[in-house]
């Protein structure tokens, strides 16, 4: 089965246990958004992923053998 490389930063990294990437199976053609969704994290959560060191949008389809980096929202006054 396909998998993406998933590392995630800061305060998302709670949503694997603290740690800095996962490795996600993945069924082709399935959206960065529907892995974000299982892993647990909200679009509210996130502001920038990299698909491949390039920005993505959450519809973006995905094969497997990407890597996604994916940033937090960041609320501050």
């Amino acid at each position: 089965m396909p998998q993406v490389h998933v590392n995630l930063f800061a305060v998302l990294r709670k949503h694997i246990d603290g740690a800095a990437s996962v490795e996600i199976e993945i069924d082709s053609g399935q959206t960065i958004s529907q892995v974000l969704d299982e892993l647990g994290i909200s679009a509210d959560h996130t502001r920038t992923v990299f698909l491949n060191n390039r920005f993505a949008g959450p519809d973006h389809t995905l094969e497997g053998g990407e890597q996604l980096d994916v940033f937090p929202a960041l609320g501050g006054g």
